[in-house]
């Protein structure tokens, strides 16, 4: 954010915003019966605590804890708002007191990008988001659906180890961003859309990747922290035009949406014609609330949207995070590729049956989840009603930052000594905490917990094992240009996921090239 607009713009409303500021802020505090607050930094006038929030917040985040305690109060504008990376204050908030902080806030980005929040991850708690859940739980995401997607699975796995062999023989590097991109949107298109976007028989290159960045723009816009949703004299202005490009996105995404259920209602009108059933055919049969005959197109939408871009944006930053970290370490490259020889042979490729006989590749991807999150933060809660938390008084509507990225970085949980190495031994049964003592519950949250957790839980590591699993079976990876595995980089990007800063590069050499000849 533009710390020099934030001030100009603070001080020049400062007089037209002190007095309802204030009516806020003791209405905030006469809810919480005049009692304490977590301890947090000294805020400014006004602005609060935003100023002391950079480009990468939950840095920040993680030092206010480091400093004031697991339990951080901030007043950001004029939102209350508490940051933890604690596993026990975590479970109090998910597990312990969920129906107190089982809601979302409501943002300028949810508004336009997550149509109206009427999704199921941002739309608030009520009979709205029960029903959305409900439908994706017993109609979308049922265990016997996905088992039934089992051969797509396998047949994406395949174009895959084609499309890197192809490469590969090209002599070209292989831009591993693009290839588990392709491999997760063609899987989840394919259950959801009835049609690939990548490779063999898809939808084309240029509709493939305009939704590809549709999606990445989405989750960045989606992520970010705007200052109208904390100051909202601010959209009055808004210098850097982010609303704006928010409504350019959501008409984009709302056309693509659009467009898919039209193609779906004419080839069901196309009398005769046999089709495998995918989830928008679903969605399209199943009847509205109160009575109306069928779900509406914006329901149907919002279903859409949220499960292609979960699925597709965060299974493929993990698995980018996770390769990075495996060429980064060839020690833990080899041995999880033995453990796949072991397992699988040589004579065939992996399938979904084998994933879970796969125990060190499984704290591969843990490891993952604990250094390299999918996000920053869990999407934000907020709470319900006044509350006591560790003995202190939160008003209600306070909003709830879950640091995922500093929770992975605890030196009470997973000790001082290694918190920045890679190291998947450390989830091996019977280890944790950098030693002998068992893991911690909500030491690593890559799905959330309690009411708001990801209802596609299953799916996604599903998609993150057989991805990985898969590339490393079928070939050799190292640095592209000669260059030092260490020397790999670990930048992050701040966005609702945390993809690295650069896509990864690296050079591949077939292991059973047998199979593919």
């Amino acid at each position: 954010m533009d710390v020099m607009w934030v001030l100009a713009f603070s001080f020049a409303l400062l007089m037209l915003l002190f007095s309802s500021l204030s009516r806020s802020q003791a209405g905030n505090r006469a809810e919480c019966g005049q009692q304490r607050l977590p301890p947090g930094p000294p805020r400014w006038p006004i602005v609060g605590n935003l100023l002391q929030l950079g480009r990468l917040p939950h840095r920040d985040l993680a030092r206010f804890c480091s400093v004031y305690g697991p339990l951080v109060y901030l007043r950001l504008g004029d939102v209350d708002a508490v940051t933890t990376d604690d596993p026990n204050v975590i479970r109090e908030i998910l597990l312990r007191q969920d129906d107190a902080f089982a809601s979302r806030p409501w943002t300028v980005a949810a508004a336009h990008l997550a149509y109206g929040c009427g999704d199921v991850a941002l739309a608030p708690m009520g009979s709205h988001w029960k029903r959305m859940r409900r439908i994706c739980v017993e109609h979308l995401l049922t265990s016997k659906r996905l088992e039934s997607f089992t051969a797509h699975r396998a047949e994406e796995a395949r174009h895959m180890v084609r499309d890197v062999w192809s490469r590969t023989m090209a002599g070209e590097a292989v831009d591993l961003r693009q290839v588990l991109g392709a491999f997760s949107m063609n899987n989840v298109t394919r259950m959801l859309l009835g049609k690939q976007y990548f490779g063999p028989a898809s939808a084309g290159r240029r509709e493939a990747m305009e939704f590809m960045g549709i999606t990445h723009e989405l989750f960045r816009l989606l992520g970010i922290i705007y200052i109208g949703d904390y100051l909202p004299a601010w959209r009055w202005i808004d210098p850097s035009r982010c609303e704006k490009r928010m409504r350019e996105v959501e008409k984009k995404v709302d056309d693509f949406h659009q467009k898919i259920i039209e193609e779906h209602r004419k080839r069901r009108r196309e009398a005769g014609v046999e089709h495998e059933l995918d989830f928008v055919d679903v969605l399209l049969s199943l009847p509205g609330e109160d009575g109306k005959e069928r779900l509406d197109d914006k329901e149907i939408k919002a279903l859409m949207q949220d499960m292609i871009a979960a699925a597709t944006d965060t299974s493929s930053v993990t698995n980018e995070w996770a390769m990075a970290e495996l060429i980064r370490h060839p020690r833990v490259l080899r041995k999880a590729q033995a453990e796949l020889d072991a397992v699988v042979g040589r004579d065939r490729q992996v399938r979904d049956s084998d994933l879970f006989r796969l125990p060190y590749l499984r704290c591969v991807v843990r490891e993952t989840f604990r250094l390299h999150p999918a996000g920053p933060f869990l999407i934000p809660h907020q709470s319900l009603r006044p509350t006591r938390l560790l003995g202190f008084s939160l008003p209600a509507r306070t909003r709830v930052f879950i640091n995922t990225h500093a929770l992975g970085r605890n030196p009470h949980v997973w000790g001082a000594g290694d918190l920045e190495e890679f190291r998947p031994e450390r989830h091996e049964k019977g280890r944790g905490q950098g030693g002998d003592q068992p893991r911690e519950d909500f030491a690593i949250l890559p799905f959330g917990a309690g009411r708001r957790r990801c209802p596609g839980a299953g799916l996604g590591v599903v998609m993150v094992l057989l991805a990985l699993a898969t590339l490393l079976h079928g070939f050799e990876w190292a640095p592209p240009d000669g260059l030092r595995p260490e020397a790999i980089d670990v930048v992050e990007v701040y966005g609702m996921t945390m993809p690295r800063a650069t896509p990864l590069r690296a050079v591949a050499t077939p292991r059973l090239a047998h199979l593919y000849e």
